[in-house]
């Protein structure tokens, strides 16, 4: 008798299922539909079929949230714009602080479409000198990024210093140019299809996506840009240890190993600024 009651099926109430998939959409942040809710529902043993589950949602007014059939705008590597020569072949690895600025941009997704981030990274520290967050992926946004690096690093800037790029169209446009010319800034640009010059950043963009964005889905541009604010001036620059810095974060290093760099930690209010 024991074993007959235990096979019969749990009987939920529709209140206890609607409690139930409100949690599941809220932990799938909104992206699941259905289908899948029924699924976890099925694993739970709740005893709810697909077309109920579908029912309950729509009493609930929950949906799943929609994949758009769009790409974010990229980098644009097919322009009129001229490019510039790999320095880095020629300098190798950097040996001590402002010699070696590596750059790029990457997307972040919000409720209304996209939004862009783009981050300046002293090579030899490891450090996020500069960044910046737009809804445009244009020469201004990397702009400002460039201009929260030399902000950071006091306004001057030693002879040979090198920035190195991809070949999108932002950082060959005619502004970033100029603007790195300002500076005494040498220009680098990987070559066509090589993204192993640029490695430190690809690297940074992907624990930063994978640690903390992974699918979420921001309210809106400022939601975006706070994110990367904590990131990088709360978690990657000050407090994230890294094993090719000796198990130090970025400024760590620069106080310890490349003084008097890590005394001047104004990337904070030249980035706030600057977004």
């Amino acid at each position: 008798m024991t074993g007959r009651l235990a096979s019969l099926p749990v009987i939920v109430t529709a209140a206890a299922l609607k409690g139930r998939i409100t949690e599941l959409h809220r932990q799938a942040r909104g992206r699941y539909g259905h289908r899948p809710i029924h699924e976890h529902l099925k694993d739970e043993d709740l005893g709810c079929g697909r077309d109920r589950t579908l029912r309950l949602m729509k009493e609930l007014g929950i949906e799943g949230r929609q994949t758009k059939g769009f790409k974010p705008l990229g980098t644009n590597s097919k322009h009129d714009f001229g490019y510039s020569a790999n320095l880095l072949r020629e300098l190798g690895k950097p040996d001590d602080c402002n010699q070696v600025w590596v750059a790029d941009t990457t997307y972040l997704r919000v409720q209304r479409g996209w939004c862009y981030l783009a981050t300046v990274m002293d090579l030899y520290s490891r450090r996020i000198i500069g960044w910046s967050v737009s809804s445009r992926n244009d020469s201004k946004l990397v702009c400002q990024a460039l201009q929260c690096a030399v902000l950071t690093r006091g306004g001057e800037l030693p002879e040979g210093l090198i920035h190195h790029s991809d070949r999108g169209s932002t950082y060959a446009s005619y502004d970033y140019e100029n603007m790195l010319e300002s500076f005494g800034i040498k220009q680098s640009m990987s070559a066509k299809g090589n993204c192993y010059d640029n490695a430190a950043q690809e690297s940074f963009y992907g624990r930063y996506k994978t640690s903390t964005v992974g699918d979420e889905v921001f309210f809106d541009e400022d939601t975006a840009r706070s994110n990367a604010f904590e990131y990088i001036e709360v978690f990657y620059n000050r407090f994230r240890k890294h094993s090719s810095l000796g198990y130090k974060s970025p400024i760590q290093f620069e106080e310890k190993i490349a003084p008097p760099m890590g005394g001047n930690h104004t990337s904070l209010p030249a980035c706030i600024n600057y977004n």
